[in-house]
């Protein structure tokens, strides 16, 4: 219990520091990423299923792109006009 605990603690620890050293380095968390990509991705996986379907398996793996995520807009470079 006391193990779990101070990993949990460890975990938050480390999830802080990481927030303030972004926001350091000038970069913020789109904290609505989520919110914003789930239509795109429920379509993208839409069509996949589509595609199985219709082609196999085989078909799928050429023609669906499984990421979903951008790291590139999940984190992005604050802009200077504030």
């Amino acid at each position: 219990m006391f193990l779990l605990l101070r990993l949990a603690i460890f975990i938050a620890g480390v999830a802080t520091l990481t927030h303030f050293g972004l926001r350091y380095f000038g970069y913020d968390i789109n904290w609505n990423y989520w919110d914003e990509q789930k239509a795109d991705c429920r379509e993208k996986l839409e069509q996949c299923r589509k595609d199985v379907v219709r082609t196999g398996i085989e078909g799928a793996k050429e023609t669906c792109e499984w990421n979903c995520v951008d790291p590139k807009i999940l984190i992005k470079k604050q802009s200077d006009a504030r």
